[in-house]
């Protein structure tokens, strides 16, 4: 139960729900932040993104509670720099890369590991979906993929994506699932990986009940932990899909939504 603003848990995620495309966290949605962890609330965030981009992005924000990494693939504590919980993907999936590779030349393919973003292929789809991101090209062959891999990405233009998808959701095993997070990302993961799942594991660690949980999101991936936060908020951008399945529709990322958020929950735990 509710009873003030230190009660609760905030996670969002990151890309096109808490910063905007093209200028990161808004000043009103960083102050609403700090206002709110001031105040004793618990605020993090659950995104596709390995820590290291993710802690260059939200560097400025006042991150209180463990993040969710790679969709459920790891926590990282803030406080102690460490990661905890890393689950990782079966080396099967390997091959169902090498299977997209070799159907679908145009793709481009890559894998996330605790390091960096490791790239299979040129690149060139990447690149003009994320034009500023150094990448780091894998040198050795599918065989030789280290087993420390939390998931695959596929990269495409959204007109190819549901053939690509079609292909892979076919190609996965029992341990493997296939989602999107983007119109161009295809994600491979475990299949006990989700936002939700990682969501009910962070209130254990925290201490903190579910239904005192809020989450917000705007794609296909964080579908899950909509339905599992005690109240699930989706972003006006959001697909129609996730708005539907939402408690709250707020206003759109560009329009400092988790600013909005914050105040909705201060008019009534305040």
């Amino acid at each position: 139960m509710i009873e003030k603003i230190s009660d609760i848990l905030i996670i969002t995620d990151v890309d096109g729900t808490l910063l905007r495309e093209k200028s990161g966290i808004s000043k009103e949605n960083l102050d609403a932040i700090k206002r709110f962890t001031d105040k004793g609330g618990h605020f993090t965030v659950s995104t596709g993104r390995a820590i290291d981009v993710a802690r260059y992005l939200l560097k400025d924000i006042p991150i209180n509670t463990p993040s969710v990494h790679i969709n459920g693939g790891y926590f990282y504590d803030w406080q102690n720099e460490k990661i905890i919980e890393p689950n990782y993907i079966s080396i099967y999936a390997r091959y169902i890369i090498k299977k997209i590779k070799e159907k679908f030349d145009f793709c481009d393919c890559h894998f996330a590991s605790t390091d960096s973003v490791n790239l299979l292929t040129s690149g060139n789809y990447l690149k003009k979906y994320i034009p500023e991101r150094e990448f780091h090209f894998f040198e050795g062959n599918i065989e030789d993929i280290p087993e420390n891999v939390y998931k695959y990405i596929v990269c495409c233009d959204p007109e190819n994506m549901d053939a690509v998808r079609t292909f892979a959701e076919s190609a996965a095993g029992k341990d493997i699932k296939v989602i999107q997070s983007s119109p161009f990302f295809l994600e491979i993961l475990p299949a006990k990986n989700s936002k939700g799942a990682s969501l009910k594991r962070l209130c254990e660690m925290i201490d903190i009940p579910l239904e005192n949980s809020v989450a917000a999101g705007d794609f296909e991936n964080d579908s899950e932990m909509l339905l599992t936060a005690g109240l699930g908020a989706a972003v006006e951008n959001a697909q129609e899909s996730l708005k539907e399945i939402a408690d709250v529709i707020l206003p759109s990322c560009e329009e400092n939504a988790i600013a909005h958020l914050i105040e909705f929950l201060e008019e009534m735990y305040d």
